[in-house]
């Protein structure tokens, strides 16, 4: 929406703009520019510009005025943007359309005149061609159009940045822009535009509920804290925005903020507010242990339709289980692994027969080739499959941290440790799966834990005596050489052959068969999250693709296909990838404990210092969370240098 990153489409020579509509420019051009042009082109827009520009009536305009004037609360246009227009520049606001309802041109007045960015005039792509307005309308997102990479030749001299401002229910209800001379580009004023942006889609939200609600949000979020039972809040157009702390509990989700209805109940925002206004208390949700009755109180937002649910899980019995006969395995359970390659067909067959047995599965694979989708793949094909999948590194985490991320701990256990303690991954896969990737990096005080609690299912959180059980399915992953870690007495040779139940391996991508087409698989499910067109893969793209050794297997392939869809036009073409891909490397040698944590120090550091000691922005380029990068910096050893 509008506080995302934005799409900058920067200025193109003016002879490539003169081949372009000479249309001596192929197909396969890789320029971001290019395909917003074509959609202009399409639309038939002259590149010359219109000989009597678009616009509106006057008594059009003064009833798209009333329509938008909400978004500003009540203030002026100037009161909005004075700081920006103490500058050369224009500030206005289109409606949804990219008719401008408002433009505050102080300082910019005469040359805001020549540009048509005036009261009235149309801006949307399919008067102007590309322009940011029309532009951010078309893509739902925040753009910025700096020069000639305007479709219209008129705009050349212009600079301009917009935001879109969506309402409470997710609908699009206008665009905010900053524009100027080119001359006078300046690139964080895209930050200000999605501040101002987000600032009127805020305060939306907040006229919205006061209409629906005396006492506003306010009143709305302290009945969620205030309730007895796990609650959450969910808004249009679907999301979670808070959580109690019952819930957060229940749902064993941290901070479940964000997270969408269909992730968290299976059913969409539409069905749900259906459900919610049913008024109805018979929608039940299952955890792996506990069982709820939902009851929904929806708040009726301006115009009749639902602003936001309280949706409250309300403890409801268990019911008796037949030991009979054991839930189906979910269908398609291993669609998510594409393989055409014979050893990943392999794979996923005898993975499938092993899910559905209580025999303990060890996944060997290098890092990246997909491990974890395997496990899920594996957990959602069992009977346990209404169980939770509960997921852990054991090479992310220090040997203490590793103890209580998986048992919990008691409450008072070490400095900074919770006042009510935690549960635990152990107890948090009870009915479910445990899933223990990197396991050969596991210390021996705690594979011996882990052994205690494969054996008779018990255990106890760090700081506690009180015996726990769980009941769970294992399926653990590595890249190392177990057998050989048992002969040097790294790893416990009793826990080796507990886990040892089937052994499954996965490729590496550089050893399969079937690379080109994962690519074109995996380029459709970017392109379907980025609701875009997936371009197809050029000959020198798919030449890369056989070629490179891809260290980093699948999920590099992934990065790097990401990279190259926000790049390329139609077609993916070698260049659209990342630099660092160009050049080969050799595929990685296994290495000692120590150089791991070693290059591990390395690549932190590095990070680190590449973004400037931006640790969200280096987690970012680690491709780790910033949870997870602040272990890492807790391991790195002081530089010897």
């Amino acid at each position: 929406m509008g506080s995302d990153p934005p799409l900058r489409l920067d200025p193109v020579s003016l002879a490539r703009w003169r081949d372009f509509h000479a249309g001596r420019l192929s197909d396969a051009e890789a320029d971001p520019v290019l395909s917003r042009w074509k959609r202009a082109l399409a639309a038939g827009i002259s590149p010359e510009g219109q000989a009597a520009p678009h616009g509106v009536a006057d008594g059009d305009l003064v009833e798209r005025r009333a329509r938008v004037e909400s978004l500003l609360g009540g203030e002026d246009m100037t009161d909005v943007s004075a700081d920006l227009v103490e500058r050369p520049l224009v500030a206005v606001l289109s409606d949804d359309e990219g008719v401008i309802v408002h433009a505050d041109a102080r300082g910019y007045d005469r040359r805001a005149t020549t540009a048509r960015l005036v009261e009235g005039a149309r801006w949307a792509e399919g008067a102007r061609g590309t322009n940011a307005i029309g532009t951010a309308i078309a893509e739902r997102r925040s753009v910025a159009v700096i020069g000639s990479a305007h479709y219209e030749r008129a705009n050349h001299a212009l600079f301009c940045y917009a935001a879109p401002i969506f309402d409470p229910y997710g609908v699009l209800a206008g665009v905010f822009d900053v524009s100027g001379d080119v001359e006078d580009d300046d690139p964080t004023l895209g930050l200000r535009v999605r501040q101002v942006a987000s600032a009127m889609q805020t305060a939306l939200r907040a006229r919205a509920y006061a209409a629906a609600v005396s006492g506003g949000a306010r009143i709305v979020e302290r009945m969620l804290e205030r309730s007895a039972s796990p609650a959450v809040l969910l808004e249009a157009p679907g999301l979670v925005r808070r959580a109690n702390d019952r819930a957060r509990a229940a749902l064993r989700l941290e901070d479940p903020t964000g997270t969408s209805t269909e992730r968290l109940f299976g059913v969409s925002w539409d069905v749900l507010s259906k459900e919610a206004l049913r008024a109805s208390d018979d929608s039940i949700f299952e955890t792996a242990s506990s069982r709820y009755r939902l009851s929904f109180d929806p708040i009726i937002g301006p115009g009749g339709r639902v602003l936001s649910v309280v949706v409250h899980f309300d403890p409801a019995p268990l019911p008796a289980r037949s030991a009979a006969r054991a839930p189906e395995p979910l269908p398609g359970a291993f669609d998510a692994l594409f393989g055409e390659d014979a050893a990943v067909l392999e794979a996923k067959r005898r993975a499938a027969r092993f899910a559905r047995t209580p025999v303990p599965i060890l996944l060997l694979a290098e890092t990246g080739t997909g491990k974890e989708l395997m496990a899920r793949a594996i957990h959602a094909a069992s009977d346990r499959a209404r169980g939770a999948f509960v997921a852990v590194n054991c090479g992310a985490l220090s040997s203490q941290l590793l103890a209580s991320e998986l048992f919990g701990y008691a409450p008072g256990s070490f400095t900074g440790a919770r006042a009510q303690g935690q549960e635990g991954k152990v107890g948090a896969a009870n009915g479910g799966t445990l899933f223990l990737d990197e396991i050969g990096e596991m210390s021996p005080e705690l594979q011996a834990m882990l052994l205690r609690v494969l054996e008779d299912g018990t255990y106890a959180r760090v700081g506690e005596a009180t015996t726990r059980r769980a009941d769970f399915r294992l399926v653990c992953a590595t890249c190392r050489d177990l057998p050989a870690l048992v002969r040097a007495g790294s790893f416990r040779s009793d826990l080796f052959h507990r886990i040892h139940g089937a052994a499954i391996g996965l490729p590496p991508l550089r050893s399969r068969t079937d690379r080109v087409a994962l690519a074109e698989s995996i380029l459709e499910e970017l392109a379907r999250e980025a609701s875009l067109d997936a371009p197809a893969l050029g000959r020198s793209a798919k030449e890369h693709i056989q070629e490179h050794v891809w260290p980093g297997n699948v999920r590099e392939l992934k990065n790097a296909l990401r990279h190259a869809l926000y790049l390329a036009s139609d077609t993916i073409e070698r260049a659209d990838f990342p630099d660092l891909l160009l050049e080969d490397r050799p595929a990685p040698a296994p290495t000692s404990v120590r150089s791991r944590v070693e290059a591990e120090t390395e690549a932190v550091r590095s990070a680190v210092e590449a973004c400037g000691g931006n640790l969200t922005e280096a987690a970012k380029r680690l491709g780790v969370s910033r949870s997870t990068l602040y272990r890492m910096l807790a391991r790195a050893r002081p530089s010897r240098r």
